[in-house]
């Protein structure tokens, strides 16, 4: 098993090439994956190899499901009909039919053969009243923190759900009674947790998908579509595999696309790191890219789907957009994650960490990541000394602007911008349903101040003070609370300066650097990173240390059994699809 740390000691199927690819050239052969970056980069400036405009899909990413390339279930289209004027078009290539299936009230299976379809969404009376209880037990920005506090209370034998309305929350089971549900609250209340709440909604209609079929328009709440092109259209977007229409937690419908795991990375890699990335941060995106995946496959379980499609999760737009450079990464560290001691790594990563990587506990709420930890972001010079817990230390570190490896590669590894108390007060009004805080009612923010720092600079605690009728009432952010709080914040590595005219509070100017959370991998950073000559075995270690490369078939995963139901004829005919 070769270690991040040494990429040359124990070569691996990452750094040596194919055996088809060198039956295609004879320029690569089996070097490291950064001889290889330079091959094709001097190959395209040289005009010897051109990217071809329409290129054929690479057959390993269009191989049947395996347990090394599972079907990934993914939430291409969130919270579907919560309005009655949604919409959703699904078509088959030209030439092509989609196949409908769906379920008879006799519990057969009805299908329906059709070029293309539009399904809405129609509001339909419940024969009686509906009662829905749920028990809210912490509300938060990320999913991290929210498994954190789903693992503190199944540590007091409470079952959890972990569910995301909007932002995400933490839920007692659905599977408690309300009387139960009742005397959790009270358990919570008499322990001082201040953020439970039960929310009692009554249902009198009930969300169904509606399409019409030769002149008859049908109703259901569950429709799987699938094309005899292997790849259909979901509204302005090309997905591989299956389309199940699906309920979800929330009394409205989840758009799941059901792809292999190597072909949902071509929707993934490009879109994330950048088309124009250089080939060693592109070759490192796709393992991370890879490893997140496998290792959140529980993320959205209480909606029957293993991931989203946006930024909550990774950025995934089907077969719209693939590149062919993003192709030939993934095609060459094919069946590549990372690890730390035989086990999966959180693999996160975010666009800028603004000069300095965070630790995973100064974001999250958690046990600290070895892996995760803050460093300062310069090429050779990461254990380079610092600390940044007291303001005057982090005013100096905000005002470097050079030798970091964003600098000049990221616009917002440093940033300025300034808000009006109306804009801040209309931002902590919009998103204190999902604080978790009590607050009573309240005109307007009277403070902002960072009352702690982590060693990276990262906002820890920001206190608020707000003007209500009976006169101060101060509230204390925690970690990604802030930026729940405060959504135009770029990050929590960021300083406040208040804005006043004559003497009265008008506003706040945040001074900061960094885009996301700033864990793990810097996309930017890996920029420089590649140019600098670094391959992505090299980039990884950088940013994970201590972690490890293996082949995702040397590894002992309990991966879903769905995630192996699929129809390998299909797959067949992806090849087909060129761009």
């Amino acid at each position: 098993m070769a270690s991040c740390q040494s990429p040359t000691a124990q070569p691996r199927r990452f750094l040596r090439t194919p055996l088809r690819w060198r039956k295609q050239s004879s320029l690569i052969s089996g070097l490291g994956l950064l001889l290889t970056a330079l091959v094709l980069r001097a190959a395209d400036a040289t005009g010897v190899r051109k990217e071809a405009e329409d290129p054929v899909l690479p057959a390993q990413l269009s191989a049947a499901a395996t347990p090394e390339n599972p079907i990934l279930h993914v939430g291409i289209v969130q919270r579907f009909g919560r309005s009655e004027q949604d919409q959703v078009e699904l078509a088959a290539p030209l030439g092509s039919f989609l196949t409908l299936e769906f379920a008879q009230a006799d519990g057969s299976t009805q299908r329906q053969r059709l070029p293309q379809v539009t399904v809405g969404i129609v509001n339909r009376a419940l024969a009686s009243p509906e009662t829905v209880y749920r028990l809210i037990l912490s509300s938060h920005k990320s999913f991290e923190s929210a498994e954190a506090s789903a693992n503190s209370w199944e540590s007091l034998g409470i079952r959890t759900e972990i569910a995301q309305p909007q932002e995400w929350q933490v839920w007692a089971s659905r599977a408690y009674t309300p009387q139960q549900l009742i005397q959790i609250q009270q358990y919570a209340q008499k322990e001082g947790i201040p953020q439970v709440r039960l929310e009692v909604q009554e249902r009198r209609e009930r969300a169904e998908l509606s399409w019409v079929h030769e002149h008859f328009r049908y109703h259901r709440t569950r429709l799987r579509v699938t094309s005899d092109a292997g790849y259909l259209r979901v509204n302005d977007r090309y997905y591989a595999g299956s389309i199940t229409i699906q309920p979800n937690a929330y009394g409205s419908y989840t758009v799941v696309n059901a792809v292999p795991l190597e072909t949902y990375l071509r929707g993934v890699v490009p879109h994330e790191v950048g088309p124009k990335a250089p080939f060693a941060a592109m070759a490192a995106q796709a393992i991370l890219a890879r490893t997140y995946a496998l290792k959140n496959l529980h993320r959205f379980q209480i909606d029957d789907y293993h991931l989203c499609a946006n930024t909550h999760c990774q950025v995934y737009k089907g077969l719209s957009g693939t590149h062919p450079r993003a192709d030939e990464a993934i095609r060459q560290t094919s069946g590549l994650v990372l690890t730390y001691k035989g086990e999966l790594v959180d693999a996160v990563y975010s666009s800028t960490n603004g000069g300095i990587s965070a630790g995973f506990e100064e974001v999250w709420d958690g046990e600290p990541r070895p892996y995760l930890r803050p460093q300062v972001d310069i090429a050779h010079q990461p254990d380079q000394p610092f600390d940044l817990r007291q303001e005057s230390d982090f005013k100096a570190f905000l005002a470097r602007r050079e030798g970091f490896n964003e600098a000049g590669v990221s616009r917002l590894f440093r940033w300025e911008f300034s808000q009006s108390l109306e804009e801040l007060n209309a931002q902590l009004r919009a998103a204190q349903e999902y604080l978790g805080i009590p607050l009573p009612e309240w005109m307007t923010i009277q403070g902002l101040h960072v009352l702690e720092r982590s060693v990276s600079g990262r906002v820890q605690a920001l206190h608020v003070d707000l003007q209500t009728p009976q006169g101060l009432h101060s509230i204390l952010l925690r970690k990604d609370q802030v930026r729940l709080a405060f959504p135009r914040l770029y990050s929590t590595l960021f300083r406040v300066e208040p804005l006043k005219q004559s003497g009265r509070l008008t506003g706040y100017r945040f001074i900061g650097g960094g885009f996301g959370h700033g864990v793990g991998l810097s996309q930017y950073g890996a920029y420089t990173l590649a140019r600098r000559g670094l391959n992505a075995a090299q980039i990884l270690a950088f940013y994970y240390p201590g972690t490890t490369l293996a082949e995702l078939g040397s590894l002992s995963l309990q991966l879903p059994e769905v995630s192996l139901a699929f129809d390998s004829s299909q797959a067949q005919s992806w090849s087909g699809y060129q761009r």
